[in-house]
Formats: C-alpha cells, structure tokens, sequence
C-alpha cells in the first residue's frame, strides 16, 4: 500500500496523504458509479481538468482495481482494470497545482457488480409432447437469454428465476446450448461459463399388427 501511494503522490508522504483525504472528504460531493465485475479500460477523469496541475489518484483498496496512470500527461484521465469481487469501492483523487497547492479530495463510490449466471435442465420426454427447460439465473432481473437448438435461434426475456420455456416439439432428442445472457446492469456472463444440456425425446414405440387367433 505504501508503495502504491507514494508512486501516485510523489515525495508528499503516505500520512499526509491520508491526513488530506480525512480532512477534505466532506467537502466534495460523493458520486456513484457502477461496472460489471472484469471490465478493463475504463476511463475515468477530472472535469475541466488544468493542464497545470496533477492528479493523484487511489482506491479505498488497492484489490479492487488496478490504475493505469499513463493514459494522460497530468493523470487529467486515468483508466482502470476491475477487478472481479463485487462489492462498493471508492475512487479517490487530489489535485497539485503550479504552486504545490493540493486540493480537496473527490471522490466516487463505485459498485462493482458480478457477472450474471446460468444453469438450465430440460425434461425428458416421449415423442409428440414439448419438453420444458428450466433456466436458473444469478444477477438482476430482468435478464436476456439467448439460446439455440442448432436450428433455431431462440431469445427471451426472463423477469424473474428460475424461468421455464417450452421447446418445440421435436422427433428426436436434440441439445440446447445458451449463447449469451445479459442482466439490468448491462453485465453479461462469461461465455466460457455458459451450459449446454440434452432434450432427451423418447420414441413411440413401434406396435405390430392385430392379428386374430
């Protein structure tokens, strides 16, 4: 930690550093931002940023995310990979001036949210009925499933789990596989996490002739 914050701030010390951010927390007004859990390359930056001054810039835990502060000559922007904890984090910055003045802390809460998941089962069934799959989601509602059967493509809007589809009407057994789900915050799972399962589809059993004894 002190590494990390003596690199942002240069020769001011990690005390007073700290001293500043106590002291002048109040004083700006907190914001709140949300990502989904993973992003990388977000931007972030000073409004009306001087081309004279420099900005310093830290987590409230260094584990959140890591800050790339080459992005600007004076860190006016910065970017920042996520890391994959969900949880409020904040985003703090000071400003330097010509003078070695150093401003007021500002700050940004910043939700990280995790990413949606998916598990999905269907039923097994004689040939002529539709199967049923059941979709059990992780996120928020509502979310946006897409899936295929390897002909059709299907998508639908899920309000709430677990979400139970009917298929079509198959001759024989087929898979299902999801392809994407989104949920409310704009957060899409993981494709490599994303499931597959079979329609099992039994057949009509073949009868022979009535004969007569």
């Amino acid at each position: 930690m002190k590494t990390l914050l003596q690199s942002f701030f240069g020769k001011l010390s990690v005390s007073l550093i700290l001293v500043l951010a106590a002291q002048s927390l109040s004083a700006q007004v907190t914001y709140t931002d949300s990502v989904c859990a993973g992003s990388t390359d977000v931007v972030y930056g000073v409004t009306g940023a001087a081309a004279t001054s420099h900005y310093s810039w830290f987590l409230n835990d260094p584990s959140a995310g890591t800050i790339d502060s080459t992005v600007s000559a004076n860190n006016g922007t910065i970017e920042i990979d996520w890391g994959v904890v969900a949880g409020t984090y904040t985003l703090y910055v000071v400003e330097s001036d010509q003078y070695g003045c150093y401003s007021d802390t500002n700050s940004l809460n910043i939700v990280i949210n995790p990413l949606p998941t998916v598990a999905i089962q269907a039923d097994s069934v004689c040939e002529g009925f539709s199967a049923s799959l059941t979709f059990t989601l992780t996120g928020t509602a509502p979310w946006i499933i897409d899936y295929t059967d390897g002909t059709t493509n299907f998508t639908d809007t899920a309000n709430a789990t677990p979400y139970v589809v009917s298929l079509p009407n198959y001759n024989t057994s087929q898979t299902v596989t999801v392809t994407g789900l989104t949920d409310a915050n704009g957060c899409a799972a993981d494709p490599s996490g994303l499931p597959n399962t079979p329609v099992i589809i039994h057949p009509k059993p073949s009868t022979g002739a009535i004969y007569h004894y």
